[in-house]
């Protein structure tokens, strides 16, 4: 059993904190997923809504779960790892733990379809192969992985054939009536659907656009760094960190200039819809590194300056918690069984509300944190990993 006296990487907590409150940003613009217009005559829509929902969909979209993976392969490393010097085979306690955090995601898919936890649980799994291999065959598995060599070959096959069609496929009507049970359904509806049409979106989603090879890439990135104790040293790393900043933002300026390619070239609808797939792709990977590589340099100066990183910490350490309540409130306040206000409530107001949801999670945890070693969703997912409720949960 890993100790409960295990020391925390202070880092790693904020990291996860941080990545939180892209998500809760993320989800409130889209409206936890009710993708229809807002109604434009309402007190809560203003004239910055549309270059709001844009700057955060760039800046955040797909940038809070590519952290979270990293972290999730360099976190599976250290309890691995830690387990391994105590003469312990930690593989059997992991995949059960990762059953586990499944059946939470298959719970919490039902009030939330963009539920990332039961992917991460799946995925998880083949960690336990990978954890011997040297670190140079891993960070070459994940080279080719960020590569997206199913996308290249799609991409390969529209130029060799240009009347080859590719379009993605969600089932047949299962994203249209997603929209219609969410904006006006009854909760017994959003369950209904929600326990296999929306998984049905959910996962070609993933598939189509990449995010099963780019989230393996991260976790294996993540757990090279772990093995070479990457977050816990960073003053020893701290000229690397600043070289990927920038050679990151080098590389994501030189791939933005797709864009302009992209209205002069002559495209059919496939391949330019696959060239943006990939090449978002390939971006979401160096922006979520040049992200991680300013927070920790900030991190890295001003921690012991700034109180927020405390705050950050707490936030992270319930992450599970926090994640999973953040679901159950979106869709209280945005679907039509609730409030509706996907209907009434704009893009800047939606990042505001975004912005409230993260302060109070992050002061309740932080007080939480005071006389807890747990949050709750933490202290039940470790009490069922042991199968022992005996574990405190109080300091």
């Amino acid at each position: 059993m890993m100790s409960s006296s295990s020391p925390r990487i202070p880092i790693i907590d904020a990291l996860r904190g941080f990545a939180l409150l892209g998500i809760i940003l993320i989800h409130c613009i889209e409206h936890f997923e009710v993708f229809l217009p807002t109604n434009a005559d309402s007190s809560w829509v203003t004239s910055y809504d549309e270059q709001v929902y844009e700057a955060v969909i760039f800046l955040v979209s797909g940038k809070a779960y590519s952290i979270f993976a990293l972290l999730f392969g360099y976190s599976f490393f250290i309890q691995m790892n830690r387990q391994e010097m105590k003469g312990v085979d930690f593989r059997p306690i992991f995949a059960w733990r990762l059953v586990i955090l499944l059946g939470m995601g298959l719970l919490h898919s039902m009030i939330y379809r963009g539920d990332i936890l039961h992917i991460y649980a799946l995925m998880g799994m083949p960690m336990m192969v990978f954890y011997g291999v040297p670190s140079r065959i891993l960070l070459w598995i994940a080279g080719l992985l960020i590569l997206q060599p199913v996308l290249l070959y799609l991409v390969a096959t529209s130029f060799m054939d240009p009347e080859f069609v590719y379009a993605p496929y969600y089932g047949d009507g299962n994203f249209e009536e997603g929209e219609r049970i969410y904006s006006a359904g009854t909760l017994g509806e959003v369950l209904q659907y929600n326990l296999y049409r929306a998984r049905v979106v959910v996962w070609a989603w993933t598939y189509h656009n990449g995010r099963f090879f780019q989230l393996m890439a991260l976790f294996l990135v993540g757990l090279v760094m772990a093995r070479h104790q990457f977050l816990e040293q960073l003053s020893l790393y701290r000229s690397k960190v600043v070289f990927l900043g920038y050679f990151t933002l080098l590389i994501m300026l030189l791939f933005n200039l797709y864009v302009g390619a992209i209205e002069d070239f002559a495209w059919t609808d496939t391949q330019k819809a696959l060239v943006t797939t990939t090449v978002q792709s390939y971006l979401n990977v160096f922006y979520t590194l040049a992200i991680c590589s300013v927070f920790v340099l900030i991190f890295l100066f001003l921690e012991s300056r700034i109180k927020l990183f405390v705050y950050f910490s707490a936030y992270g350490r319930m992450s599970l918690t926090n994640y999973m309540s953040q679901a159950i409130l979106g869709v209280v306040l945005f679907y039509g069984f609730g409030l509706g206000w996907y209907a009434t409530v704009g893009a800047v107001w939606s990042l505001v509300l975004g912005g409230v949801i993260f302060t109070v999670q992050a002061a309740i945890s932080w007080c939480w944190l005071q006389h807890h070693r747990y949050g709750p969703m933490e202290w039940l997912w470790r009490v069922l990993t042991y199968r022992d409720f005996s574990i405190p949960i109080k300091n």
